[in-house]
């Protein structure tokens, strides 16, 4: 019993995710240029939830779509999450970098960071759900999905050398 225990707890405890209590998505937890590294290695795109403390529709987001076990399905496996208060921190810049006018906003980029859908406003659990379906079958996200990232190991760089 013990060491199940234990292996839950270490799968609970993956550095740069924070796990949600409910199933809800998984919003990694180190910086934004860490959470770009990541998404690279894993060769994923990224969600990007840019909101606004004071935004009562980011709140009800926040409330109603972040922690739903149904969310969590359709983000934790295919994307790197990310969160920024768009007035704090490095939240600041990106919001500056990509032209946030409006809160909530998702944004949604390739792993490499170029920005291939922009889903502003909150518009529910199953729009959110469907938002994501969407992004992953748009032409631009796919072709950036296809492409295999560069060599990234030393054993790859081994297999590949004459």
């Amino acid at each position: 019993m013990n060491r199940f225990v234990l292996v839950c707890l270490l799968l609970l405890s993956r550095p740069g995710v924070q796990a949600s209590q409910s199933g809800g998505i998984q919003f990694f937890t180190g910086s934004w240029q860490q959470a770009l590294a990541e998404a690279r290695r894993q060769h994923k795109p990224i969600f990007l939830d840019i909101y606004a403390h004071w935004c009562p529709p980011c709140q009800r987001m926040a409330r109603e779509a972040l922690p739903s076990p149904v969310v969590g399905a359709a983000y934790n496996d295919r994307f790197i999450n990310y969160q920024l208060d768009a007035e704090v921190g490095e939240g600041l810049s990106l919001a500056r970098q990509y032209g946030i006018a409006s809160y909530p906003t998702a944004l949604f980029l390739t792993p490499d960071g170029q920005l291939i859908h922009r889903g502003v406003g909150y518009a529910g659990v199953n729009g959110m759900v469907q938002q994501a379906n969407l992004v992953l079958r748009m032409p631009a996200m796919r072709r950036a999905l296809r492409k295999r990232p560069a060599v990234t190991s030393l054993a790859d760089t081994l297999r590949t050398s004459p």
